[in-house]
């Protein structure tokens, strides 16, 4: 828990040139140890000795359950007095009361979101299964290109013509990517002008995917699959908390005299429920904005972990009753839960719940020039480990194709 704080307090005490260059060491470490780690997880033991991805990925958001409320836990600790251990808690306690119970209208359209991840999250598993780490790491920047789509369908958010271009090469890129390793660049071209050498081409691609390449289509429709649900996810949750962020500062705005922080919530009155309540709701509030030039910035804070909590929450029902119950149940009650479990397992779950919520941490001190060379510096680094730890041959298309994609992350985010 400490941990998403320390890095906070870490990045307020350091200068700029510092926060820059620890910003981007923390993006690239998490960005290319979870693909390698899950993939060594997925290939290191034989198939009837794998652990279930349903479970890891339920475990993973109730880790991150308990992250989000522990960090929310110290965010409400007000700092102008001293609080007991019991009353933290039910603080804590009456405003998980009044998001998940009294707001209950607001907290369940985070269901949407919620179960997207989910299903991503398990097409992960998959693609780590049936895709090297440099493979799955190109490809997986698709994201780009879905994230811009469902920005401009549903933010409405235009693109300017080097983004346009970006994603035309990024496109290009993981198309080369994605081809067969068998073909190089004077078949490529050869099936690109010959109708009838390209019908020839699909003969021989057949018989090497008969020789075990149906595994790299299955790993490349997870990747694409997981592309699209981590597009509409990511630009639904943020609709979500503009749409939240808009309702604070509208009622902050009316509310100044009081100087009352808002948490959305379902405004109670005596007549609606006890006055104890109420007044219980108020020494919150209270203790929530004790200082009125940092309400803003508690209020961004107090949203973010709110309903990355509330996500989790759900993913974490959902996941267990449509995934774990309906998916897996017959294995998970033959050889139990946390079946083949390793501690790289725990590693991967770990890695999983914690890294999302320290970039989340991160990325208000790194701007979207670094966030794209730290991802360029990660396809780089998982393609360089993947060939000294998985012995993967490259082929020069799949070269050309990470140089494309490689370029077209980082010119996405120039301003």
């Amino acid at each position: 828990m400490s941990i998403f704080l320390h890095v906070s307090k870490v990045m307020v005490s350091l200068d700029a040139h510092s926060v820059k260059w620890l910003s981007l060491l923390i993006l690239v470490i998490q960005n290319s140890t979870l693909i390698l780690v899950m993939r060594y997880t997925r290939t290191s033991v034989e198939n009837d000795q794998l652990y279930l991805a349903s479970t890891a990925v339920v475990m993973s958001e109730v880790l991150k359950t308990l992250i989000c409320l522990l960090v929310l836990y110290q965010l409400l600790l007000p700092s102008y007095r001293h609080t007991s251990l019991l009353e933290s808690f039910n603080t804590l306690g009456l405003v998980l009361r009044r998001e998940m119970l009294h707001n209950w209208h607001q907290a369940i359209k985070l269901a949407v979101p919620a179960i997207l991840y989910l299903i991503q999250n398990n097409l992960q598993y998959v693609a780590a299964t049936h895709l090297d780490a440099a493979t799955f790491q190109v490809t997986y920047q698709l994201k780009i290109l879905t994230t811009a789509f469902f920005s401009v369908i549903l933010l409405h958010r235009s693109l300017s013509s080097r983004q346009w271009i970006a994603l035309g090469l990024l496109t290009v890129g993981v198309a080369l990517v994605m081809l067969p390793k068998n073909i190089n660049l004077s078949n490529l071209i050869s099936l690109l002008v010959s109708t009838q050498e390209e019908k020839n081409d699909d003969k021989v691609y057949t018989t090497e995917q008969q020789g075990g390449a149906t595994y790299d289509h299955q790993g490349f429709m997870a990747v694409l699959m997981a592309c699209i649900l981590s597009g509409m996810a990511g630009v639904y949750f943020e609709k979500l908390l503009k749409s939240s962020s808009t309702t604070t500062t509208t009622t902050t705005t009316t509310s100044t005299t009081t100087s009352r922080i808002y948490l959305p919530t379902h405004q109670l009155s005596p007549k609606e429920d006890d006055y104890e309540l109420k007044k219980k709701l108020d020494d919150v509030n209270e203790a929530m904005n004790y200082s009125t030039m940092h309400t803003h910035r508690q209020q961004q804070q107090q949203q973010l972990w709110i309903r990355n909590m509330q996500m989790s929450f759900f993913s974490v029902i959902l996941g267990l009753v449509f995934v774990v119950g309906l998916q897996d149940a017959d294995k998970v009650l033959a050889h139990g839960f946390f079946a083949y479990y390793t501690r790289w397992t725990w590693c991967v779950i770990m890695i999983q719940a914690c890294g999302g919520l320290i970039v989340a941490v991160v990325v208000k001190y790194a701007d979207s020039i670094l966030k794209g060379f730290a991802t360029s510096i990660s396809i780089i680094l998982s393609t360089i480990l993947s060939v000294w730890l998985f012995q993967v041959s490259l082929s020069f298309l799949f070269v050309i194709g990470a140089s494309l994609v490689i370029y077209a992350t980082y010119l996405y985010g120039l301003k």
